[in-house]
């Protein structure tokens, strides 16, 4: 991924997953090895994830954190209990999501 991604990616990435289901759900074994290899995976073909919290809910936001750190993601949004990541797919060929473009810097 170039970059941090902008106010308005991160608008368009939450209209995407708005209606989406989740597609994991973090239950009480917590970050596992194996639930790290799922998530993993999954971003690697889908780019967006949206995560639901069964347990841990109070540690969501270092539980977030962490996955951000170990998988490169960026955490779109974290509403109550369902978080929402995204990577860009390194192979353009299996990209699924277009962003908008950054706006260009105003000149004065």
């Amino acid at each position: 991924m170039p970059g941090p991604l902008t106010n308005s990616q991160l608008k368009h990435l939450r209209g995407l997953a708005h209606n989406a289901p989740p597609a994991l759900q973090l239950g009480k074994k917590g970050l596992t090895p194996e639930f790290l290899q799922v998530f993993e995976f999954t971003l690697s073909n889908q780019e967006l994830i949206k995560l639901r919290f069964a347990n841990f809910k109070e540690e969501r936001n270092e539980l977030s954190a962490s996955l951000v750190a170990s998988t490169g993601a960026a955490l779109v949004s974290l509403v109550g209990h369902t978080a929402v990541f995204y990577r860009q797919s390194p192979d353009p060929d299996k990209r699924k999501i277009v962003l908008p473009r950054p706006a260009a810097p105003k000149k004065d």
